[in-house]
């Protein structure tokens, strides 16, 4: 019972009921156009967009189709003897699934917009229920307050009727019950309006990614077609000039030793058998297969020229800025004076050093490193720590020295995360395994 007030006058309200459920009225009428504002043109926005989504999804899985058979076509030359018409076979065929490879990407990467507009549209009408929910419930709250200021011998000589004042009684126990409800609709619209961010920052990051994705394949196709140039000009269509020129590349160990194993992006050059010292390294400590790793770390930084180039006030990622000076200020570093990479147009940039580690990755690492190659603190700009926090990663994403299936794994884990068996991400970890084939052979070559 409340002190200072008549014991009823938390039961009885200030207006009449006709007053009382005008107000309801307005508000349910309110809440009832806007739901049929949003909720029909939203039946026909749901159903184009389901009618885009399923014509994107078919043309996918057509591309993926032919993309398929490219790569066990590409598989199978591998497996012959190595000729002039199998290297330009070889070409040909990757030459025309890098092609199909751009198509797919493009098709996935209009999904993903589709999507991101879908997911802008939920969280709008999310946010504007919310909004209606809390407006319902202020206008619950402001009822109950006049209600409180009514005195209860004023309200009985005022209405007359006791039956009246019972019926006024019972609409007031209605708004308590409403606004709990109201309260518990609020509570659970907030849980999925987060839940909806969550999926649009997800879906966000998918877009960035399939943009990457794009880059890598549009220089990948450019460096096939030029490869395949380069070739016929080198050896005028001829077999045997072909088999003279790999005869003089398999014999010249001491070239290959030098041959210079270039990270574009972080400006780092060396030649390969200095490249294989660091990467063997980093094998010994975790299992990895150098050339492997090599591969990765080739792929990581070359892909792009903004690597290195970017600074971490203009093209990090806000939530990445403080792990960031964490990290230079362990190392001594002036943050401002640090490279790192240039966001795109697209996403973020802020990725450190050889092995394009993000920030807070980076420090969730450290100690692994630390512990493998006793240097504390390690530096994600040292080649050596560079090496072998890749290395461990890999690892991690179930890399065995040897198992061809699982270092393609590894690969797409480490470039693609969650989605590494999307198909559209394929071509990255074929791209990897063919470098790193590659690198093995001249590996094989040093170590004789």
């Amino acid at each position: 019972m409340a002190r200072g007030k008549a014991p009823m006058s938390e039961f009885i309200i200030r207006n009449n009921r006709k007053k009382i459920t005008r107000s309801f009225c307005v508000i349910l009428c309110f809440f009832i156009l806007a739901g049929g504002f949003f909720y029909w043109p939203r039946q026909a926005v749901f159903s184009s967009s389901d009618e885009l989504k399923e014509s994107l999804r078919q043309q996918m899985n057509e591309l993926q189709q032919q993309i398929d058979a490219y790569r066990a076509s590409i598989k199978g030359i591998q497996q012959q003897g190595k000729s002039l018409s199998r290297e330009i076979s070889l070409l040909d065929n990757k030459i025309k699934s890098a092609n199909l490879e751009i198509r797919r990407t493009n098709l996935a990467i209009r999904q993903a917009e589709n999507d991101l507009a879908d997911k802008n549209v939920a969280i709008g009408q999310a946010e504007l229920k919310l909004e209606r929910e809390r407006e319902i419930l202020g206008e619950y709250i402001r009822i109950i307050y006049e209600v409180g200021q009514q005195d209860f011998w004023e309200v009985i000589f005022k209405t007359g009727k006791l039956s009246e004042i019972f019926d006024e009684i019972a609409a007031y126990d209605n708004i308590q019950k409403n606004i709990q409800v109201s309260m518990s609709q609020i509570r659970d619209l907030h849980v999925s309006l987060e839940g909806d961010k969550q999926g649009l920052e997800e879906r966000r990051e998918d877009f960035n990614q399939l943009k990457v994705l794009q880059e890598l394949q549009k220089m990948a196709l450019a460096g096939e077609e030029q490869d395949k140039k380069n070739l016929l000009a080198q050896t005028k269509g001829q077999e045997s000039t072909y088999q003279k020129l790999l005869t003089k590349a398999s014999a010249d160990a001491a070239a290959i030793r030098q041959n210079l194993y270039l990270l574009e992006g972080v400006g780092l050059s060396m030649s390969l058998e200095q490249a294989y010292y660091h990467a063997k390294r980093a094998g010994d400590l975790t299992g990895i297969r150098p050339a492997f790793l090599l591969a990765i770390l080739k792929k990581e930084s070359s892909w792009g020229q903004k690597v290195g180039t970017g600074t971490w006030r203009k093209d990090m990622r806000p939530a990445d800025q403080q792990a960031f000076i964490e990290i230079c200020e362990k190392l001594g570093r002036d943050p401002d004076k640090t490279p790192v990479s240039r966001k795109p147009s697209y996403g973020w940039g802020g990725a450190m050093g050889p092995a394009q580690f993000l920030p807070s990755t980076w420090l969730a690492y450290e100690e692994k490193i630390a512990n493998l190659t006793g240097h504390w603190p390690p530096d994600p700009w040292d080649i050596g720590d560079a090496f072998v926090a890749a290395a461990i990663k890999l690892t991690q994403n179930g890399a065995v020295a040897g198992n061809e299936n699982s270092e393609w794994k590894a690969a797409q884990i480490y470039f693609a995360g969650r989605n590494w068996n999307n198909p559209s991400y394929y071509f990255y970890g074929d791209q990897v395994m063919e470098f790193a084939a590659v690198i093995q052979e001249q590996l094989n070559l040093i170590s004789r």
